[in-house]
């Protein structure tokens, strides 16, 4: 789905770079499932995104991304109360 959307939407929507990322917008794709959303991968929640434009809004919208929010919620579970 991913390619096919790239493929018909080569550029990126934020600096004009080829676009390597189709990234949800404005809702995350945990948000979108979230919400009950029956298709989140579908092209009306995508924008093409090069690299580094996608890292950039990734860091300013979700910091630390996917990753900190899991070892968060793992590093509330293994600490020890006090």
């Amino acid at each position: 789905m991913r390619r096919a959307y790239l493929y018909r939407h080569p550029w990126c929507v934020l600096c004009g770079r080829l676009a390597n990322v189709a990234d949800h917008f404005p809702l995350s794709r945990r948000e979108l499932i979230a919400r009950g959303d029956a298709n989140p991968d579908g092209p009306n929640h995508l924008r093409p995104l090069c690299i580094a434009c996608h890292n950039r809004e990734t860091a300013r919208n979700q910091p630390g991304g996917f990753a900190a929010e899991a070892r968060s919620r793992r590093e509330s579970r293994e600490a020890p109360p006090f």
